[in-house]
Parts: C-alpha cells; structure tokens; sequence
C-alpha cells in the first residue's frame, strides 16, 4: 500500500508564546516532502521542536494519521502529550550531536530498530557517501562530514521503525558545498521516498528549496502565509535571489 500524496499524514494546529513571538500556526502535510521555509526567528525550529516533543505548545492538537488511522501526539484539550522517545518521530538538527565515542558505523545505527537494521545501516553509509569514514570517531571527522552522519544516523531510524514514522530535519544542509548538498538530497528523497517517510524539513534557503521542488510552507511572524507548490509560493524570492546572481546592470567591460 503506498501513501496517498493527497491524505493527510500530519495535522498541526498549536498556539505558544516564546519570548515575543506569538505561534499560531495550522497545517497539513499531504506530501512525501515538505518545506517550512522562512526568516530567522519566524518560529520554523519551534513547530519543528513541538511536533519532535521537544516543546509543549500552550495549546492546540499534533495528529499523525497513516492509512486512516490517527494518533495524537499533542492535544492539549485532551491532557495528551507523547514523550519525545515514544513518538515516531526522528530529528536530525542544525548541530551534529554525534555521540565521541562510537564510530560513525555505530553513530548511524544507534536509534535503528528491527531485524533488518543492519542491512539498514549499511545502505545509509553508503547513500550517504560515508564508506571510507565508516570506522572513525567524530573527533576525526569535519564538520560536513559530522552533519552528514547525523542525517544518515536520523534517516536510519526513521525507516527502520514501522510505518508511521516522520523524518524531521532543521536546516540539515548546513555545511555541505553546493554540489554536495544537491546529491545528498537527492540521495534522501529518494530513499525514502522508497520507504515511505515522509519528511518535514526546515530552511531559510531559497535555493536548496527549489532543488528540493517540492510543497512549501511558508512562515513569517509565527504565522504561515501560505502552502504549496514551491514555484508558487517562493516566486518572489526566487526573482531576488535571481537578481542578486545576475551581473550587474550598466557595469563597465
């Protein structure tokens, strides 16, 4: 049975005060892929954290629903709140939070569960260009490199656990030259696209947004302004960024 690109596989409504910013955001993911684009200090990180468990919203409901069944996550109105550790949910953030002293083979594999992990566990080394590193420590590794880990280390939880599972990612990229980068997300949302996760990532980047060419939510202000097609609803911010990379006009030979 495969996911319907149009059944919901996430419902999130929640209200909360952080510092000045006031959430209330309200949305639905119906894609494998979806983008929360947006500025710094938008709110992007805390739905992202709210939805992980990381943040209890003031109010307001977190619902995953796969193949007509639903189960709550959040829902404030009912007292209900899943311990981060219990929902199937799995984060890759900003930092690469690698644990020093297992090797980048026993990093990925930590978090993976069932009978297959290890088959698991090998395809993401190896999707995630990672072979040659397999047997070494953090410590001796780069900083892309550490990130790229912590990628593979969340992506192979989240297609290990049964169906269900989220991936989150928050600006998982960072780091990563052009090139690189655009493999790397090519090597993702094709495996799981395969395994049928699907993902809810996080970036102010136009241009990773558009190699992704996927749904775009769009947040500003602790609010979203709108949802859909990438082309659509970055149209403005892909004629600037445009712009910024055209040579100048009127500049002299």
């Amino acid at each position: 049975m495969s996911l319907s690109e149009t059944a919901p596989h996430l419902i999130v409504r929640i209200q909360h005060r952080l510092g000045a910013l006031e959430l209330d955001v309200a949305f639905t993911l119906t894609q494998p892929w979806t983008v929360l684009f947006g500025p710094s200090g938008s709110g992007k990180t805390t739905v992202l954290r709210a939805i992980a468990g990381f943040v209890r919203p003031d109010a307001g409901s977190i619902v995953s629903r796969f193949y007509g069944r639903e189960f709550a996550m959040t829902d404030t109105a009912k007292k209900i709140f899943v311990e981060p550790h219990k929902r199937s949910v799995r984060v890759a953030g900003q930092g690469a939070a690698l644990f020093p002293h297992l090797t980048v083979r026993e990093n990925i594999a930590f978090g993976a569960e069932g009978t297959a992990a290890a088959d698991i566990v090998q395809e993401a080394i190896a999707r995630f260009q990672l072979p040659g590193m397999a047997d070494k420590f953090p410590w001796m590794l780069s900083g892309g490199e550490r990130q790229r880990v912590a990628i593979a280390r969340a992506a192979t939880a989240a297609v290990s656990l049964s169906e269900g599972s989220i991936l989150l990612l928050d600006e998982p990229f960072t780091g990563q030259d052009v090139q690189l980068r655009d493999e790397l997300i090519e090597e993702l949302r094709g495996w799981l696209a395969h395994t049928e996760r699907p993902v809810l990532s996080v970036t102010h980047d136009v241009g990773e947004t558009f190699q992704l060419g996927t749904e775009v939510i769009k947040i500003a202000d602790g609010r979203v302004v709108r949802q859909g097609p990438v082309a659509e609803v970055l149209a403005l911010e892909r004629e600037r960024l445009l712009e910024q990379l055209s040579p100048s006009k009127g500049t002299p030979a």
